[in-house]
């Protein structure tokens, strides 16, 4: 499957206009959200090819939102990549439990997050 709509959900604002910038400029349709809820909505609505989906974020957390992705017959699908500050293999493997496909642990720089998005297309 060829990746060309990316799902960017994290509250930093900062960190996620970066990597929609980035992603942007190499020609990959990017979708943005602040929060877990937003996520969903931008998720159902556009059905993007991927997530990097940040683990804390306000009104629903990713693991939350990751569940409710990986349970839906529409979105089981699509690849998901958890990005968090937590590298604890307990928090590792809640993220995975999710159903992530992926879980790097920040900080990381853009090509590492370009090359796991490569290896989904």
């Amino acid at each position: 499957m060829e990746i060309k709509k990316i799902l960017v959900a994290d509250d930093e604002d900062a960190i996620r206009a970066y990597i929609e910038r980035k992603l942007d400029k190499l020609g990959y349709m990017v979708f943005s959200a602040k929060d877990g809820e937003e996520a969903l909505e931008q998720t159902f609505s556009n059905l993007p090819d991927l997530i990097l989906l940040d683990v804390k974020m306000p009104k629903l957390t990713g693991i939350e939102a990751c569940k409710i992705i990986k349970s839906d017959e529409r979105t089981k699908h699509i690849p998901v990549i958890m990005l968090s500050a937590k590298a604890q293999s307990h928090e590792v493997e809640t993220g995975l439990g999710a159903g992530a496909d992926k879980y790097l642990c920040k900080p990381l720089g853009f090509p590492d997050i370009l090359k796991e998005i490569q290896a989904f297309g």
